[in-house]
């Protein structure tokens, strides 16, 4: 298990879409197939990087983890997925200083690939790359990632300017330097995990009801 690579868990959302189905530690904490959200992501990347940190809202009730991985709480209540992140990369950065890259992942992927995580990444060591990001239906998963820690300063700044989406500073970082984003195509995607199930997220109570009724196993095969 690669020991420089660590993930990030952004997960003291709610959801507005949600709210009527949302138990008290919120999204992260509904269950799909008797397991959280939560520790269905949190056990396909606790098995691919070196460690997991879990960033939830102060107070947030969390679901039982897998053991090692981390529990922190938001500096910026309500800020959003972006300073979620940072605060992850900041946390890494003074407990893991050997981390390079970061595995970002909401809460809310309930069939996340081990494989869609190993690709993602071998495409953010590649030279000159400082974050890998899917492009599904045209759009880039930022929420599904892997960029460099070195990018906390350009996070940093952006939320210093009030710029709270992590697609704006992404198209910010391609617009300075376009080989630093590496996108990775459905073709490539597909190869790993045919489905894409990986990027099927959990917004609405249809999605919900409907994830219920797949009857997925606990995890998905490494």
């Amino acid at each position: 298990m690669p020991e420089d690579v660590i993930a990030i868990v952004p997960a003291g959302g709610r959801s507005q879409r949600l709210a009527a189905a949302t138990p008290a530690g919120g999204k992260a904490a509904l269950e799909v197939g008797g397991v959280s959200l939560l520790e269905r992501v949190c056990r396909p990347l606790a098995a691919e990087v070196g460690r997991v940190i879990v960033v939830a809202a102060e107070g947030q009730p969390l679901p039982p983890l897998p053991p090692g991985v981390e529990v922190i709480r938001d500096t910026r209540p309500a800020a959003g997925p972006l300073a979620a992140i940072l605060d992850g990369l900041v946390h890494a950065e003074a407990t893991h200083p050997a981390a390079r890259i970061a595995m970002i992942t909401s809460c809310d992927l309930p069939s996340l690939h081990p494989a869609v995580v190993r690709l993602l990444i071998e495409r953010a060591r590649r030279p000159g790359v400082r974050w890998a990001v899917p492009l599904v239906d045209g759009h880039p998963q930022v929420l599904v990632s892997a960029m460099a820690t070195s990018l906390r300063e350009r996070l940093a700044q952006a939320l210093a300017a009030r710029v709270t989406s992590p697609r704006r500073v992404l198209a910010a970082i391609a617009a300075s330097d376009p080989r630093a984003v590496q996108e990775v195509s459905e073709a490539e995607l597909g190869v790993v995990d045919p489905c894409l199930a990986s990027f099927a997220d959990l917004d609405t109570p249809a999605d919900l009801a409907r994830l219920q009724a797949a009857a997925l196993p606990p995890f998905p095969a490494s």
